[in-house]
């Protein structure tokens, strides 16, 4: 089996179609339907990522992915919800610590990309230090989530909000374009048009000055033309 996925979702369909999908991508699925039993589970299995809805009995998926990340093994989670409106869930969930936030219905083979892409990533972080809470992306640039600072060789550039959530995306992303829709719609939180690509080019141009050893030559975040931007493959 390629890793351990805890599903947690108290709708019988989903489990029984995104389980079975799972296990035929060559996962160990363990499915649980509710936060209590999630919980329980989270003793006895120690899984590699977890899947978790957001509205469920007894205790939510909220209050799960909080217990989460009360825990010193970074563990990779993708939250979950039925609802396109729910904005505050969504904008809760990625606070408590979520790494990915996505809205039923949705396309299963994109959400097997999504668990393969924050395994790597979740690789990447426990075997460089984590319990550090550095990410060492190669000698030169080091990342730490939740101080949410950067050492770039010598430097310790300081990055807006703004910047710094730029560069997360793209790194939970790593080695696969995002277009500049999706980092309008996943970072800068706007589907009205008010924000337009030529931000997003200008704040990714800023990010590379503060990141990059040679900004013209970038090294860590790439131009996919005709598309948007990735940052490098781990």
């Amino acid at each position: 089996m390629e890793a351990k996925v805890l599903l947690v979702d108290d709708e019988e369909n989903i489990r029984s179609s995104l389980g079975d999908y799972l296990q035929r991508e060559g996962f160990e699925v363990t499915l649980a339907v509710d936060g209590e039993e999630a919980l329980d589970c989270l003793e006895s299995l120690s899984p590699d990522i977890v899947i978790l809805d957001v509205r469920m009995p007894k205790v939510d998926g909220l209050e799960v992915c909080r217990e989460i990340r009360r825990r010193a093994h970074y563990i990779p989670i993708i939250m979950i919800s039925g609802e396109k409106k729910e904005t505050l869930d969504q904008v809760v969930g990625l606070e408590v610590g979520a790494d990915k936030y996505i809205t039923k219905p949705f396309e299963l083979p994109v959400l097997v990309a999504e668990v393969r892409a924050l395994l790597r990533l979740a690789r990447s972080m426990n075997s460089s230090g984590k319990t550090a809470g550095w990410l060492e992306i190669d000698d030169y640039l080091h990342i730490h989530r939740d101080r949410r600072e950067i050492k770039a060789g010598d430097n310790d550039p300081s990055l807006t909000v703004l910047e710094f959530d730029l560069l997360l995306y793209l790194l939970d992303h790593a080695g696969a374009p995002c277009t500049r829709d999706d980092l309008i719609e996943f970072v800068w939180k706007d589907t009205t048009g008010n924000v337009s690509d030529m931000a997003v080019n200008t704040c990714i141009a800023r990010l590379r000055r503060k990141i990059e050893p040679e900004p013209d030559r970038p090294m860590y975040i790439f131009s996919a033309h005709g598309w948007g931007y990735k940052f490098k493959d781990l």
